[in-house]
């Protein structure tokens, strides 16, 4: 039966309450702002009462907790490492349970290194006899190297220092601003992230868009990328896309997007750095379409089709390498060879070890 007073001595009943787990973990409360009034004072039983409009999933309903603790500090360890800090405005313990519902709540995850990434939402979960921590509503986790991720829902595991959200969730992020260097924002349902090798998975519906720093008033020569899944190195700074298997043959292609092009391959790498431009190389693989699109204030300008088995994106140079089988199309003509090099600047096509040249029918566009 629930106490109808609380007193100073509720750390010490706290700290008991977790005694059978406390080599694994250790749990700093501080105190409660009812600890500094009477210490005689009668608390009224609601007042400890969850709400009962929870988000986060499992809570008792109708149930008040065995705790209810203001100010509420928990550290996660193992073998004497922090694993992650919670510090929330209030928790709420249910020993039968063995549940932690906290709400407003800060985290503090800690890889092997001990820096920090942090997690700000409305309410955490957690088991006392576990180290996995769920952090719910309006999620924002904020990378050691400033990467900041928005989501509804995550759930943090310790053993591996991992980070998943399921792909019922949409997730997006972004790499900073971009005014004086470049920024990669995301999309996607679904994410996991490994702290200890700074990458993240995209799982599903995943667009990513690299955009290149600002300059004046200029416009950012942003490339948008669409696939089903996405590996984002930050380390290596090198992405991967890719399709399912399951998708039609006749949609499962990645898609590449700027102001001047549009172009599409099962799959692409993509390399990006400190550049003048954000991409800094990329490649498309199998079935590789291109297509080359004039600036509305440029009505001189041709459109030019490519076809290949790889593209090769040079932006430093704004080059593409066609390869594998390459042709090009452009008005009527057709040209063919080993290698085809398109400048993008300019109508120059260079080709090595042409075996073709012919007047014909345009590309298809589709």
């Amino acid at each position: 039966m629930l106490a109808s007073r609380i007193r100073s001595q509720i750390r010490p009943i706290l700290i008991a309450a977790f005694a059978v787990f406390v080599l694994a973990q250790i749990v700093a409360l501080s105190p409660s702002s009812v600890e500094q009034n009477d210490p005689d004072a009668e608390v009224d039983p609601q007042t400890l009462l969850d709400d009962g409009t929870s988000l986060a999933e499992g809570i008792p309903k109708e149930k008040i907790p065995d705790y209810s603790v203001d100010r509420f500090n928990y550290v996660s360890t193992l073998n004497g490492r922090k694993n992650w800090k919670l510090v929330a405005a209030k928790a709420f313990l249910y020993n039968g349970e063995r549940i932690v519902h906290s709400r407003q709540v800060t985290a503090y995850l800690y890889d092997s290194n001990d820096q920090v990434t942090l997690v700000k939402g409305k309410e955490a979960k957690y088991f006392m006899d576990g180290r996995d921590l769920e952090i719910y509503g309006q999620v924002e986790t904020l990378f050691p190297d400033g990467f900041l991720m928005k989501s509804d829902y995550m759930r943090y595991h310790p053993d591996e220092r991992r980070i998943v959200i399921p792909v019922r969730w949409p997730v997006s992020g972004t790499s900073g601003e971009a005014k004086t260097s470049q920024r990669i924002d995301f999309t996607s349902h679904g994410l996991e992230s490994f702290m200890e090798r700074s990458e993240v998975i995209l799982s599903e519906n995943v667009e990513v868009n690299f955009v290149p720093a600002t300059s004046g008033s200029a416009t950012p020569n942003t490339t948008k990328i669409r696939s089903d899944r996405a590996v984002i190195d930050r380390t290596q700074q090198i992405s991967h896309f890719t399709m399912g298997r399951t998708k039609p043959l006749d949609k499962r292609f990645v898609e590449v997007m700027q102001p001047t092009l549009y172009a599409r391959g099962r799959r692409a790498d993509l390399s990006y750095g400190d550049f003048a431009k954000l991409l800094d190389y990329m490649t498309l693989f199998e079935d590789v379409f291109v297509k080359e699109l004039p600036l509305a204030t440029d009505s001189k300008k041709q459109t030019r089709y490519g076809t290949g088995g790889r593209a090769e994106f040079n932006a430093q140079k704004n080059i593409i390498l066609l390869k594998e089988f390459p042709q090009v199309y452009q008005d009527k003509d057709t040209v063919a060879g080993d290698v085809i090099i398109l400048h993008r600047d300019s109508d120059v096509v260079e080709v090595e070890n042409s075996n073709a040249f012919s007047e014909g029918k345009a590309g298809d566009e589709n």
